[in-house]
């Protein structure tokens, strides 16, 4: 028994017919104008409900605060662990077992 394969036979099956899982190599398989494609990319309809006009709130640079001033749970302090373990402690403790 041999082994056919389409991409062989520039996508043909054995019948001659065109087998759909083989590429056509362009883009969406000639179904899509990548141009127009590309032009709608990263538009959205509609108002939505975040920020608009490229208000983008980041506590990181904000000292790590909220917009409303409470402290980020999300950004770290810099510390080790947060500052609740003693790193050199936790090195020493490190590696053994009981």
């Amino acid at each position: 028994m041999s082994t056919y394969k389409p991409t062989e036979h520039g996508g043909l099956k054995e019948d001659g017919t065109p087998d759909k899982r083989v590429g056509t190599g362009e883009f969406a398989q000639g179904k899509v104008d990548p141009h127009e494609a590309g032009k709608a990319g990263g538009q959205t309809s509609g108002t939505g409900t975040g920020n608009s006009g490229g208000d983008n709130y980041k506590p990181t640079e904000n000292d790590g605060l909220k917009q409303d001033g409470t402290p980020d749970s999300r950004v770290g302090t810099g510390e080790f662990a947060h500052g609740k373990v003693d790193p050199h402690e936790a090195g020493k403790a490190g590696g053994q077992t009981s």
